[in-house]
């Protein structure tokens, strides 16, 4: 019997290693595994067992040890892992790394301990000897990983410890896995001892006496740090007792409280609307026949579809099932964690990147164990190990960011179908926007449509105005543009006198996108990527925000050294200042990427805006979906041409669903709320269908202009994508992968290779293809052949399948 095991790494797929009978039976898919690779210990997941290893029988090495007694994750997680590795071709040891804990998969460096004839080698071995010896002298015990640091080399430490530890200078320790820094904590308990025993062996010591007196009183185990604070005493204390055996120490989890930074919910309605009550009734019936059925929640901004699933999710609970509810970002985690609180109490648990390492294996333990009713968080949380799922909740399901964009490169709304369908349970999709992709599957029948076609408690969809810039007078210094105008300026100022409060959507963060000489025309670039760099004032920077390359903003141009430097365009830093000026005294907040680095920053700045300490928000896409500001009456897009000009096929739908979805943030509550777009393209049909919310009219629009041009959900469309320092090393390497796939099959359509559209990021030249196809088994023949093309090392190659961007 021979065991696949998935590393956390990007190997091509996962390796044969042998059973030894001594670990036959727990040796099962999903449980961990230690065993050696090139030399290493390392950690890696038993993803299935096999009969035949794949190579040669006497080049397969032997599990050394298996780390936990039963599958840290249910059948189905396994399952998942299997098929989105084999579907987005995918190393599977990549789909790994994204369903553990990091922590679980790593392998602490090996210790390196003094032994007993250190001092006596100290002063008799060779010279490297002597010195290794003393260092480790001095530091007691010391990781190999530190040695590497301070100067050994690789090949000095294989030589010198093996020798030395043959000689009993020192021991070489392996640590176990699985523990992140801080995991577990020192516990002691008394020794089963007669009480004769145990006062002869105390003796007069005062403080022993002490210690073994309150542990006795308390009669259960404590944690050292507390015996220590209450008794007074030196931690020596406690090691002098435990080497005399009246006490024993042992290591023992750390409780974490794990905080979900939580935002204070809006009480939930007592009675639903007549439509809710529909669209609830129809998805508890599949629940209760506990079999699979796709749902799109399709309703107006603020129509109720969260309390729809939210009653979805608690009535899996009230029958000994759990949920899982996916957002599409970090950033909508506050709000539904408030909710989902008010529904669950301390039953939920959020998962997502941005936790502490300690606090993420704390939460993922506590789904593990059955411990929540529902786990919510980004795609990531997709991966919860929950035994009893009972239903899958996607909101916000258009949105890009449910795409991963790096290996593995999985869509999570696509994958949690997949694992409702495995799962035999209900998964509800939800969305005032629809992706085309979804709309397709509801034409053929695989989705059900439930439908909100008005906001609760009578609200009205707000007004929307759209402006034509071209008609606006420009802002002195800026390029005869125009960033506030007119009407939106009026609007603002008749808002806050109000009382009321504004949202502005800009897309763009800084302080400006360009940084321009006025004398040359040069444009400061960033030196890895092909795209100009971003002036951050507040930073006094310019950035890239792509690769993360800085540099000051420089006073001249260091092309012909002129000293009129114009800041071009607007990001929200900009926006902000300019609407402070607008309206001195009100209070401004920003929300992007740089303001929001942390759950800490994220909730405050929502938090302040939500209960009025700020009037106006101003920020990117992380204003434009899924919050609840009863309060905010005006929203404006200050541009909304940045992603119609976004060279990608998906700029229409993805502006329509942004301008549609930040007008849904006014008029929410019982004030009427009024929209402002600026444009200098009026007549798009994006921004016509978004004036109107109209979303069938956009849907049939757009979906005339894919099946002209033969795009997603008309066809198939996978990416590959070459990477290298060296340009012509990435066209060669895409040119080889084109002629693996010639001749072309019938109905296929190959675009390339050509230049990406973002040519050189992160020092690297892009060049790709682009197959398109009928259906996926023509695709899936050219990416298999693809796959067995030998790329050289310098060059990287990316697979993308169902691409949410081909930029």
């Amino acid at each position: 019997m021979y065991a696949r095991v998935a590393f956390p790494t990007a190997l091509p797929d996962a390796l044969s290693y042998g059973v030894p009978e001594a670990l036959d039976g727990l040796a099962v898919p999903g449980v961990r595994v230690r065993v050696r690779l090139r030399g290493q210990v390392r950690v890696g997941v038993v993803v299935e067992l096999v009969e035949e290893p794949g190579v040669p029988a006497e080049k397969v090495r032997l599990l050394e040890e298996v780390l936990d007694p039963e599958p840290l994750v249910p059948a189905h997680v396994l399952e998942l892992i299997r098929f989105a590795a084999d579907y987005y071709a995918a190393p599977i040891g990549t789909v790994v790394r994204s369903a553990f804990p990091g922590a679980l998969l790593r392998v602490p460096p090996p210790l390196v301990q003094v032994g007993p004839r250190a001092r006596e080698l100290a002063e008799e071995g060779s010279p490297a000897e002597r010195r290794l010896l003393e260092r480790l002298l001095e530091a007691r015990r010391i990781t190999v990983a530190r040695l590497r640091t301070e100067g050994w080399t690789h090949a000095q430490l294989s030589e010198l410890l093996p020798a030395l530890e043959s000689r009993h200078a020192l021991k070489v320790v392996e640590r176990g896995a699985g523990r992140p820094p801080g995991a577990t904590v020192s516990a002691v308990l008394l020794a089963e001892l007669p009480p004769e025993e145990r006062a002869r062996r105390v003796g007069n010591a005062p403080a022993q006496v002490r210690v073994v007196t309150w542990l006795a009183d308390l009669g259960r185990p404590v944690l050292e740090g507390e015996l220590v604070a209450a008794c007074g005493c030196s931690p020596g204390v406690v090691a002098g007792l435990v080497r005399k055996g009246v006490v024993q120490r042992f290591r023992q989890d750390r409780h974490r409280d794990v905080k979900r930074w939580e935002l204070t919910p809006p009480p939930p309605p007592t009675e639903l609307t007549e439509h809710q009550s529909r669209a609830l009734a129809v998805a508890l019936d599949a629940l209760g026949k506990g079999e699979f059925k796709a749902f799109l929640l399709e309703g107006v901004t603020g129509s109720g579809k969260t309390e729809v699933y939210l009653r979805l999710v608690a009535a899996a609970a009230a029958r000994g099932l759990q949920g899982i509810v996916l957002v599409p970002e970090i950033a909508l985690t506050p709000a539904l964690a408030g909710q989902l609180a008010q529904h669950f109490g301390e039953r939920v648990a959020v998962l997502h990147s941005s936790m502490a390492e300690g606090e993420r294996v704390a939460a993922w333990g506590r789904a593990r164990r059955g411990e929540v009713d529902v786990v919510a968080g980004p795609r990531s949380a997709l991966w919860a190990p929950l035994h009893r799922l009972g239903v899958i909740v996607v909101d916000e399901e258009q949105d890009a960011s449910y795409k991963q964009e790096e290996e593995p490169r999985y869509h999570a709304r696509d994958l949690a179908l997949a694992l409702g369908q495995r799962c035999r349970v209900p998964v509800m999709l939800a969305s005032a926007t629809p992706s085309l992709e979804v709309l397709a599957l509801a034409e053929q029948g695989r989705v059900q449509v439930l439908d909100l076609p008005e906001r609760v408690a009578g609200g009205r969809l707000p007004e929307v105005e759209v402006v034509d810039l071209k008609g606006e007078p420009p802002e002195p210094g800026e390029h005869g543009q125009r960033f506030l105008s007119r009407r939106l300026c009026e609007l603002l100022q008749q808002t806050v006198a109000r009382g009321e409060q504004a949202i502005l959507l800009v897309n763009r963060r800084g302080w400006a996108p360009v940084l321009l000489c006025r004398d040359c025309g040069h444009q400061a670039t960033c030196h890895n990527c092909s795209i100009p760099l971003t002036v951050h004032r507040r930073q006094s920077a310019l950035m890239c925000h792509y690769c993360g390359f800085r540099r000051e903003i420089p006073q001249a141009c260091p092309r012909c050294g002129g000293e009129v430097l114009d800041h071009v365009g607007a990001g929200t830093e900009k926006i902000a200042t300019r609407v402070r000026e607008l309206l001195p005294g009100t209070v401004v907040d920003i929300l992007d990427r740089d303001t929001a680095r942390s759950p800490a920053q994220l909730l405050t700045t929502l938090e302040r805006f939500s209960v009025g300490a700020s009037q106006v928000l101003v920020g990117t896409q992380m204003v434009s979906k899924g919050h609840h500001f009863p309060a905010v009456t005006l929203t404006g897009v200050v541009n909304a041409d940045n992603l119609l000009g976004f060279p990608d096929f998906r700029g229409a739908e993805r502006t329509f669903h942004m301008l549609t979805q930040v007008a849904g943030r006014a008029g929410r509550g019982e004030r009427p709320g009024t929209v402002v777009i600026q444009t200098y393209h009026p007549d798009h049909y994006a921004l016509r269908a978004a004036l109107t919310h109209d979303v069938k009219g956009f849907a049939e629009e757009e979906l005339r202009y894919r099946k002209a041009f033969r795009y997603p959900p008309a066809t198939r469309l996978a990416l590959v994508r070459f990477e290298a320092a060296n340009e012509n090393a990435a066209v060669a390497a895409a040119q080889a992968a084109a002629r693996a796939i010639e001749p072309v099959p019938p109905g296929m359509r190959v675009v390339g290779p050509a230049p990406a559209p973002l040519a050189r990021l992160r020092g690297k030249w892009r060049v790709h293809l682009l197959l398109l196809a009928p259906s996926r088994p023509p695709l899936r023949e050219a990416l298999t052949a693809i796959s067995a093309v030998t790329v050289p090392r310098t060059v990287h190659r990316v697979i993308d399948v169902d691409p949410q961007s081909t930029v």
